[in-house]
């Protein structure tokens, strides 16, 4: 095509394999046909569908406690984290323990934590998929907030020295500029948990479904019903991207307004 370069095609390319499957499945999920290539036009009919889901409520109720008390621990605990190496040292060796779970493979990390579980005579259950989430979550909460926190100790130090208590200097000085990267810390953790399918598989018990795992299972035995049909399921999958963009810009207009107060020294 006249104009276009070998590097814009390349961009398009890309751009085409991202969102492209998104754009199919938003038009399937508005599809009355339950079958995918029949097209019958338009319908919000399986978008209502899911009021009467109680299997997808039980799911979808199992995901927001899961995603909400693994993200809220391992926020405590990866700031906490990086708090005890800005004050104590030991960077080098706190690195290393966090980094790795970043670039295992999830499905060799998911295994590992099951035969460590049964080991222990854990019973599966939602306690077990919370731990298992909140165990590799830390990481990436302590990859965010670690070094704003960091940053943050010269101005603390600064604040002590002025005559500042140490809880007061962290509470006032320390907290509300690594304020962004924790909420992003703590962000990123919901959304990999709420969206989370393996860690879940391999860490839940008996009867406990998250969304994913639901998709999953219904994805295997297409067409039982309506609630397996396609057009069902990407419904679904339409809803769930839909949490998780709507998370993401929540993120991004609270770090927007926490960093506005920071730069105008506010607390």
């Amino acid at each position: 095509m006249p104009g276009v370069t070998p590097s814009k095609a390349v961009t398009y390319a890309i751009l085409s394999a991202m969102y492209l499957p998104i754009v199919l499945l938003a038009l399937q999920s508005l599809n009355p046909s339950p079958y995918i290539g029949v097209w019958e036009g338009f319908t919000l009919k399986w978008y209502g569908m899911m009021l009467g889901d109680e299997r997808l409520q039980d799911a979808a109720y199992n995901s927001l406690l899961i995603a909400a008390a693994s993200a809220v621990a391992s926020t405590l605990l990866g700031a906490a984290a990086g708090l005890a190496v800005r004050r104590r040292g030991g960077v080098g060796l706190v690195d290393a323990i966090m980094y790795p779970p970043l670039v295992l493979p999830e499905i060799a990390e998911a295994a590992a934590l099951l035969l460590f579980l049964t080991a222990l005579g854990v019973g599966l259950g939602l306690k077990t998929v919370i731990i298992g989430h909140t165990a590799f979550n830390i990481a990436y909460v302590y990859v965010v907030a670690a070094p704003a926190l960091q940053r943050a100790s010269s101005l603390e130090n600064a604040a002590r020295t002025l005559g500042a208590t140490p809880l007061r200097a962290l509470v006032s000085v320390t907290i509300p500029l690594a304020a962004p990267a924790i909420v992003s810390g703590f962000t990123l953790a919901l959304i990999l948990s709420f969206t989370d399918f393996i860690k879940t598989l391999f860490t839940r018990g008996p009867g406990i479904e998250t969304i994913p795992i639901l998709l999953w299972n219904r994805a295997r035995r297409p067409g039982l019903s309506e609630f397996s049909s396609f057009s069902y399921l990407a419904a679904i999958t339409m809803v769930l991207l839909a949490v998780s963009l709507a998370a993401a810009l929540a993120y991004v207009i609270l770090t927007a307004r926490l960093g506005g107060r920071r730069f105008r020294g506010e607390t």
